[in-house]
């Protein structure tokens, strides 16, 4: 077995679930899998969860065939649209992909007439995020044959208001567009909230809420949720000890110079696995329930802590990179970025281990 593990428990997952659907007033659940559902897998996750959720969410329709071709049923929503050329996939598995172009439209409808059967499809709409989508305050979205809408969509630029616009004012423009293309009319659905909006504005749920972190147990925001439990805890052990005198350089560079007599620990685990090289002499990683400082540069697969201060270290020691909530936001503070990223960045090498 590989030393270093990610320790996956998909009890936990539906667990999570399960508090999303009593948080949420929305009739349906898109569960967000995108990115290999996170870094925790996307197929596996999928099998676990299919039985509680409405929708599946993934980002591009690569995502979306893996998913059918593991045996997934329920419906897909590929969230990141479609590029010339992955029409017919769409079709083949039974993908409904997003539409945030005239582009797009025009090549569904024209696939979708081709064949006599309308294409499902999901409209973007965008209420302030920048990225893609029809813009909400003139929508121009012709209704053309071939392609039927199941819902329309926003994503939230700040959920927790952190931000602007803020979650209300989206909603709001959300809920402009759709009167101007008379979306309610038709029966077409309304999606706003992501894990945050589930949270914290009930407001926002409409027809169907898409969370993504909160479904692997991770709060969208700092602090913790103690409702949610995290999924994915990322292990890995010491190879190496090497005891060092004063003044010795460690790590590429020789970036960190030890003080004083130290006793210094190899782990087989590097930037490649998902310790962001940003962590070099600045993070920590758990052993024997102590904060073990990284020292000197993080390597592609390797990585050293100091760990003078913590009795009884021997070889084949387990080494905690994160478990619980606390810990996955201390990594991405520490590394200067987010959970999202710590833990989608879980390198393909660290062998993923399911429990349920």
């Amino acid at each position: 077995m590989r030393p270093t593990t990610a320790h996956i428990d998909l009890k936990n997952l539906r667990e999570n679930i399960k508090k999303l659907r009593e948080l949420s007033r929305a009739p349906r659940l898109m569960a967000v899998v995108k990115a290999q559902a996170y870094g925790h897998g996307g197929l596996r996750v999928a099998e676990a969860s299919e039985d509680m959720v409405d929708y599946f969410g993934v980002a591009t329709v690569r995502e979306g065939i893996e998913l059918r071709r593991g045996g997934i049923k329920k419906p897909i929503a590929v969230l990141g649209g479609f590029f010339p050329g992955e029409e017919d996939a769409i079709v083949q598995y039974g993908l409904e992909p997003a539409i945030y172009s005239l582009e797009q439209l025009r090549r569904l409808s024209l696939l979708g007439k081709r064949r006599g059967k309308p294409i499902k499809a999901h409209l973007k709409i965008d209420t302030g995020l920048g990225r893609l989508g029809f813009y909400w305050k003139k929508p121009n979205f012709p209704w053309l044959a071939g392609v039927e809408l199941v819902s329309a969509f926003t994503t939230l630029a700040a959920a927790d208001n952190q931000g602007i616009p803020t979650a209300q004012e989206q909603h709001q423009r959300m809920l402009h567009a759709s009167a101007l293309l008379g979306l309610r009319e038709r029966g077409i659905l309304i999606s706003i909230a992501n894990s945050a909006g589930v949270v914290l504005h009930p407001e926002l749920h409409e027809d169907m809420v898409r969370p993504g972190i909160l479904l692997y147990g991770v709060p969208p925001y700092p602090g913790t949720l103690d409702d949610f439990k995290p999924v994915m805890s990322v292990k890995t052990i010491i190879i190496n000890l090497k005891e060092v005198s004063e003044g010795t350089p460690l790590g590429y560079g020789g970036s960190f110079i030890t003080k004083r007599k130290s006793l210094i620990a190899t782990l087989p685990m590097g930037y490649y696995d998902g310790v962001f090289r940003s962590l070099s002499n600045r993070g920590w990683m758990w052993v024997k329930g102590k904060r073990a400082p990284i020292v000197g540069k993080v390597s592609m697969d390797l990585t050293l802590l100091d760990v003078t201060d913590i009795n009884g270290v021997k070889t084949g020691d387990e080494v905690i990179f994160f478990s619980d909530q606390k810990q996955i936001w201390e990594v991405a503070e520490a590394a200067g970025t987010i959970p999202y990223e710590v833990l989608c960045r879980i390198g393909e090498r660290v062998l993923r281990i399911y429990h349920d």
